[in-house]
C-alpha cells in the first residue's frame, strides 16, 4: 500500500511540474505590452515569481521586435540566441549611419522571462535602485532616475564611449553603447528605441 501511495505521490507531482508556465502576453509581437510598468509603485507583489512563470521570446519574435532602421542609424549586424545556453533570450544590434564606420551604436537587449533570467533581472533591479555617482577625471558613472526609469549611465571623454543601462517594463534589461558618440546623441536613440518598441 505504501508503495502505491508513493508512486501515486510522484506522478501527482510530476504532472504538476511546469502547470502555470506560459508564454505571457505578447500582443501582436510586441512583447512589451506585458503589464509591467516601470513604476515600482505599479509592480507586482513579487514580479520575479511572475517573470519564472514566463516563457523568454523565441529569436523570431526578438528579431522581428528590434527595430532595422533608429533615426539615420541602420542596423549593420544583429547577434541572437547567444543566452540560450543559459535558457535565456537576448541580441545584441549594432547600428552606424552610412558613411560613418568609427561612429556606432550597440543595443543588447535581454528578456528577464523564465527561471535564470527573472534571477538576472532581479540583481540589475536591485542594482539599479542604488543612488550612486563616480565623478572620474575621464568621465563619470551614475545611478539615477530619468524618464520615469533608474538608469545607469556611464561616460568616458577619452575613449569617446557613452553607456546607457536601464530595465523596462519590469521585464526587459537594455544596454546601449556609444562609440564616438555624444551622451544626448545616445538619449535621443533610447528615445527613438523606445517608441519603436511600444
Amino acid at each position: 500500500m505504501k508503495r502505491i501511495s508513493s508512486v501515486f505521490f510522484c506522478l501527482l507531482l510530476l504532472f504538476s511540474c511546469g502547470k502555470g508556465r506560459s508564454a505571457g502576453p505578447i500582443n501582436n509581437g510586441n512583447p512589451s505590452k506585458t503589464g509591467f510598468s516601470d513604476s515600482s509603485e505599479n509592480m507586482l507583489k513579487n514580479p520575479s515569481e511572475a517573470l519564472e512563470a514566463l516563457i523568454p521570446m523565441s529569436n523570431e519574435q526578438l528579431k522581428n521586435w528590434i527595430p532595422k532602421k533608429v533615426g539615420e542609424m541602420e542596423q549593420r549586424k544583429i547577434l541572437i540566441g547567444h543566452k540560450q545556453g543559459m535558457e535565456m533570450s537576448g541580441a545584441i544590434a549594432t547600428y552606424q549611419e552610412k558613411g560613418q564606420d568609427g561612429r556606432q551604436i550597440s543595443m543588447e537587449v535581454l528578456d528577464g522571462a523564465g527561471a535564470t533570467g527573472a534571477v538576472i533581472l532581479m540583481s540589475i533591479s536591485q542594482k539599479l535602485a542604488l543612488d550612486y555617482e563616480e565623478q572620474m577625471d575621464t568621465g563619470y558613472s551614475r545611478i539615477y532616475e530619468r524618464d520615469g526609469f533608474r538608469v545607469w549611465e556611464k561616460l568616458n571623454s577619452i575613449d569617446q564611449f557613452v553607456e546607457i543601462e536601464y530595465v523596462t517594463e519590469g521585464r526587459f534589461h537594455f544596454i546601449f553603447k556609444g562609440h564616438q558618440i555624444l551622451m544626448e546623441e545616445l538619449w535621443a536613440f533610447v528615445r527613438e528605441v523606445r517608441k519603436e518598441m511600444n
